[in-house]
């Protein structure tokens, strides 16, 4: 038996002392079942009921259906992002091409084409291209990477874990705001795969390479050479360190070549005969090498310090960041066994995030393939049972547990209230928002609207939320409940923002309204674009750009309202505003022009 530690170690063995032989060893005895039961209360309860496979996969795809699916093409693009990728898929649909469709008419792709075949095949079949067809490839995905999740940390460790893992990593900020219509969920699950895959080869749980060398090919196929840089980077390491080098030969290197050469390298192929130097430029050089090695002259974008990716993991990690430091803190004072299973996670977890750390061009959302090992990590330690009462563990539980309750109750308080001043009193709503900066007028009143759309839900899911948080308040504190509730408080207003919230700001943003009326006033003729392109413009217009000409200007044009004022003044004179458009950014900025040439004939 280890050595008691602590003040009641001390005890303990001070009684061992003034007592006869046999009755320290009934005292060792009881103190020993009183451990053991400890141990074993540390995980009953509705997790440990949930667990087993034939419960947690429906539970997990009901709950990613929640979390991805509910509401998923009822309100439009309004950010950057999503419409850039839309834009390209509709392109596909529409005769641009398979192989290298051009944006909009004019621009290469920044990206391989997976996401974009995915959601063009939902389109063909949906007879159209519309939100719900771009989004749903992302969101479908994003189901399947819990699942995946669920199935291998249940090979591996247990069910238990494999059930916790999957609830951190579908319920963490930056795993349910790359369910758009996104690359980056595509690319995460296909690496997610591939890992996982290596290391139940490795483990002698499978003995088929072919998973492995499709799901590298995919991650490829999705955002480029580093779908496979990531996987060869921590098998590489993983083996080298665990002195594993017979596995060389067992994964099939030379099957793995073949697979992933003939899938994704016959695309680049392809790519490269149909756009020559353009492709390679863009595809191969600025988003790949010059992303990592800083070349002058390049603007890469999304510049930021080294450490900048560790408080973006703290950041897209919530509400799970305060459940991590618990799991350090439970290493830390019982050290988990580092056998090869869990030794692998965090060569995993560690790879990835030193990796990101290199390129000068950083965002919160490449750390995304992370995102499963540490989901793992974490819920493996915490569901380890203890040998020994830590009395540190179960205080910074409580803590926690009760921090997340006072958050819930107050976060479904707020919205109860909120919800009222949006009938009742919503001028003094609006002046709140502008102390946040969100002078846009119409967003009140979309508020409203969707309100008013999900009335029941606008009541149900703040009750939810602060009668999970009183729960998590008033019950004793343990890893189980404190996860389980943060979970479910987590889904509760995912579905608010996903019912009210972000539908509200889509509509308000959006340029969709703008892009259809735009349309109706041209007709047949054709509209120039001066300035940068608004995608959700492009998309929404349904027109290939073609760019205005300061030599001939052409009779419609639209653009930035910003930008208008820096174009030539003898240019400018030209024309006379027929449309302004909503305001797309939240300060109020962003409005789009449809000007018309005053000399052209009506």
């Amino acid at each position: 038996m280890k050595r008691p530690e602590g003040t009641a170690g001390i005890a303990s063995a001070q009684a061992d002392a003034a007592l006869p032989r046999s009755s320290a060893s009934r005292l060792k005895a009881n103190y020993v079942e009183g451990i053991a039961d400890s141990a074993v209360r540390q995980r009953p309860g509705v997790l440990e009921r949930l667990a087993p496979a034939r419960i947690a996969i429906p539970l997990v795809c009901a709950c990613g259906a929640l979390l991805f699916i509910v509401n998923l093409g009822n309100y439009p693009f309004y950010t950057k992002g999503e419409p850039r990728e839309a834009v390209t898929v509709f392109d596909i649909v529409h005769g641009g091409g398979i192989i290298l469709p051009m944006r909009a008419g004019v621009e290469v792709p920044s990206k391989p084409l997976m996401m974009h075949w995915l959601a063009a095949l939902v389109s063909l079949a949906a007879g159209q291209v519309n939100e719900w067809t771009v989004r749903l490839p992302s969101a479908v995905f994003a189901i399947f990477g819990l699942i995946v999740c669920y199935c291998y940390t249940r090979r591996f460790f247990d069910e238990h874990s494999a059930l916790l893992a999957a609830l951190i990593l579908g319920t963490s900020c930056q795993y349910l705001q790359a369910g758009g219509a996104r690359v980056d969920m595509i690319l995460t699950i296909f690496l997610e795969v591939a890992l996982y895959h290596f290391l139940a080869i490795a483990e002698g749980l499978s003995k088929r390479s072919a998973p492995l060398y499709l799901a590298i090919a995919g991650a490829v196929l999705t955002k480029g050479p580093i779908g496979a840089a990531l996987p060869i980077m921590v098998a590489v390491i993983w083996i080298t360190l665990a002195g594993r080098m017979e596995l060389l030969r067992t994964v099939k290197l030379g099957q793995g070549a073949l697979i992933v050469g003939a899938i994704s390298g016959g695309w680049y192929l392809a790519a490269i005969i149909s756009g020559g130097t353009a492709f390679v430029n863009k595809q191969l050089l600025a988003e790949n090498l010059y992303r990592l090695f800083a070349r002058r002259g390049f603007n890469e974008g999304h510049a930021h310090s080294y450490l900048y990716m560790e408080g973006a993991l703290l950041a897209g990690f919530m509400p799970w960041s305060p459940v991590a430091a618990l799991a350090a803190l439970r290493c830390w004072k019982q050290p988990h066994k580092i056998n090869a299973r869990f030794g692998y996670l965090l060569v995993w977890f560690l790879t990835v995030l030193l990796f990101y750390n290199l390129p000068h061009s950083k965002r919160g959302v490449y750390l995304l393939p992370l995102y499963p090992a540490l989901s793992a990590i974490i819920a493996v330690a915490l569901s380890e049972a203890f040998e020994l009462p830590l009395p540190a563990l179960e205080r910074w539980t409580g803590i926690v547990a009760r921090f997340a309750g006072a958050f819930f109750i107050a976060a479904g308080v707020s919205a109860l209230i909120g919800g009222a001043m949006l009938f009742y009193w919503p001028a003094p709503l609006r002046w709140m928002l502008a102390r946040f900066g969100i002078l846009v007028m119409e967003l009140p009143l979309a508020l409203r609207t969707a309100a008013s759309e999900h009335w029941l839900a606008m009541v149900l899911i703040p009750l939810t939320a602060i009668a999970i948080g009183a729960s998590m308040l008033v019950s004793r504190p343990s890893i189980e409940r404190m996860a389980a509730g943060i979970a479910a408080g987590t889904m509760a207003i995912t579905l608010a923002v996903n019912l009210i919230i972000q539908p509200a700001i889509a509509n308000t943003l959006s340029p969709k309204e703008f892009a259809m009326q735009a349309s109706e006033r041209a007709g047949l003729r054709t509209i120039y674009y001066f300035g940068s392109l608004d995608y959700a413009f492009v998309f929404y217009s349904g027109r290939d750009v073609k760019f205005a000409s300061l030599n001939a200007p052409p009779e419609l044009i639209v653009g930035s309202e910003e930008q208008w004022p820096l174009m030539p003044s003898n240019f400018r004179a030209h024309y006379r505003m027929v449309l302004r458009s909503n305001p797309t950014e939240l300060d109020g900025s962003g409005r789009l022009l449809l000007l018309r040439r005053t000399d052209a004939s009506s």
